[in-house]
């Protein structure tokens, strides 16, 4: 089954030029499935589940470096707290630390 015009151009409004969208009905049941322009399929809709948002792979870098850097800064602040805590006393039977 193609994609007939009229959806083509509404599939354009959503995601831009270019893609690609191919409809894919053998199998289990149908399903609809939604490329970007380096060929990352980005987006699934079937009929047991409905839509389905995928990462491209330029997504998955991006959140790969964020969550190293917040990893990184997490682990700077918790090593900065812990050598602060060692070095510090009880006073009045008050631990600091709980």
């Amino acid at each position: 089954m193609k994609i007939s015009e009229a959806d083509e151009r509404w599939l354009r409004l959503l995601f831009g030029e270019p893609y690609e969208a191919k409809f894919q009905s053998e199998g289990t049941g149908s399903a609809v499935h939604v490329y970007d322009r380096n060929g990352d399929e980005i987006l699934t809709y079937t009929t047991g589940v409905g839509w389905h948002e995928k990462e491209s792979k330029a997504e998955t870098q991006v959140h790969g470096a964020l969550k190293a850097a917040y990893y990184d800064a997490y682990h700077a602040a918790r090593q900065e707290i812990n050598s602060g805590i060692a070095g510090m006393e009880v006073q009045g039977g008050f631990d600091a630390r709980a």
